[in-house]
Parts: structure tokens; sequence; C-alpha cells
């Protein structure tokens, strides 16, 4: 009878450490930071176990269309999708650039100042919190009345589920909106949203690759043979070398325009063309 207890505890803890824990946020952001234009994302915060991932809510949608087959469904998106142990600084950075899929490590410890100063939000006790990271003065509030010692982004390390974080530029802010326990969820989405393995490389290879797909983002193009390839683009179709110069310049001038990364320190500086 007590090893049958013991095999049935065991269970119900593997069962316990197995859920998974969704926390959805709002996020807005301005991608020009000069605008006052603020577009605004869902994104997920899980936690299952030790394992952490915080990514768009949209590679919900991407990651179901590509287990159906059919043709592989992709998009791009100026900040990373995460993957980390609990509560720790160290993550895992995952980008699409053009159709390829990468992952960087980074080390991004932050050093916290905890205030006295609290308020109440929906049913929780919030206690506010600033530090510097990366370039950016950030203010949150979190709540030990939810305990992960988590949050939205690489913010971890406080005593308690951070509900509440912005810039003090107000380029950036992350609302708790919702707290769900999906009953079926995929552990590992930030490595197969987009039914590809992502190839590891180091932060430096990863700014060179950004550089040279601005550089030439339909490099692939323009050593096929006409006639053999088109795009669209935009609504319109392109099928040759002046149209993909175009595009291109185009498309540099929007990146140079909507170029407001949420860590100063670690900018890509794109060349004027």
């Amino acid at each position: 009878m007590k090893l049958k207890f013991s095999i049935l505890l065991l269970l119900i803890v593997t069962a316990i450490c197995a859920q998974t824990h969704r926390f959805i946020y709002e996020f807005k952001y301005k991608p020009v930071s000069l605008s006052d234009n603020m577009h605004t994302e869902k994104m997920i915060l899980d936690i299952t176990g030790d394992q952490v991932q915080f990514y768009e809510y949209k590679a919900l949608r991407i990651d179901s269309l590509n287990k159906k087959g059919g043709g592989i469904s992709q998009y791009t998106f100026p900040h990373p999708k995460l993957k980390r142990t609990l509560a720790a600084s160290k993550n895992l950075n995952y980008y699409l650039i053009s159709d390829s899929y990468f992952v960087y490590p980074s080390n991004d410890s932050i050093q916290w100042q905890i205030h006295p100063e609290t308020k109440t939000y929906n049913q929780w006790q919030l206690q506010k919190a600033t530090a510097n990271f990366r370039g950016r003065n950030w203010e949150v509030w979190f709540s030990t009345d939810i305990p992960f010692f988590e949050g939205p982004y690489k913010f971890t390390g406080l005593p308690g589920l951070v509900v509440e974080a912005k810039d003090s530029q107000n380029n950036f802010s992350y609302q708790l909106a919702k707290i769900e326990k999906p009953i079926t969820a995929n552990h590992n989405i930030v490595e197969t949203v987009f039914a590809k393995k992502p190839l590891p490389i180091t932060f430096e290879k990863y700014k060179e690759l950004m550089l040279a797909n601005y550089n030439d983002p339909y490099s692939r193009f323009r050593s096929m043979q006409p006639g053999s390839w088109m795009i669209e683009h935009n609504g319109k179709i392109i099928d040759n070398i002046e149209g993909l110069s175009q595009i291109t310049r185009n498309d540099q001038a929007s990146l140079r325009r909507n170029h407001n990364p949420i860590e100063l320190e670690n900018a890509l500086k794109y060349p004027e063309k």
C-alpha cells in the first residue's frame, strides 16, 4: 500500500510540474521612437516546470498551421522569442532572418532596486522595482501574490511575477492581461514554430547576418535565371533585377525609419544608402 501511495504521489507531482502556467501580456511598442504611434501585440509567457518560453501570441496559430502540413507559414517580428530556465538570467534568443531561423545565447543579469511603493491591480498587491537594462531605464511592478520569480521579456529575478513594466521614455510597455492553464501546450514552441531547426550562432554572427540581410535582402533571387522566379511585394509582382533593386531601397529606408531596439546597447547601426 505504501508503495502504491508513493507512486501515486510521484505521478501527481509530475503532472503538476508538467502543467503549463500561461501569462498573457499586452505589449505596446513604438516602431519609431519619435512617433506617437504605438503597436500592440499579445505576448505569452509560458512556465512549464523549470522551463520558460516568451513569444508572440500569433505563434500559437502559426504552430498549429505548420503541424497540419500543406506548406510552411512564417512571419517576422522585431523582437526575439526567448527560452530560459525558470528565474535564470541566461536566455536563448530566437530570430527569423529572411527564411532562416537562428538562435544565440545571451547573459541578461539585471540589478533590480526594490522600492517601498505599492499599489493594487485587479486582486493583486503590487510593489515597484526599477533597473537600467541595456541602455533603458525600466519601472516594473511585481506581485508576490503570484509566486513565480519571472516576467515578460528578460525581466526575471524579482520575488514575484512582473505584472507591469515600462521604460522611462514610454517606448515599450507590458501589462498582464490574462492567466490561463491550457490543457495542452507545445513545450518547445519557440524551437518548432517554423517547422525548421534553428541554427545556433553567436550574437556577433547575428549582427553580421542582419546587416547582410539589410544590404541585400533578396540576394537569392539575383542568382536565378530570368523568368524562373517571381515574388509579390506589397501587392506588386516583382520578376526582374530592376524591381528587386527598387524594393530593396524601399525596404532599407523602412528599416532605418522603424528601428527602435528595446536594448539600446545592442542596437544595430544600419548604414545609409
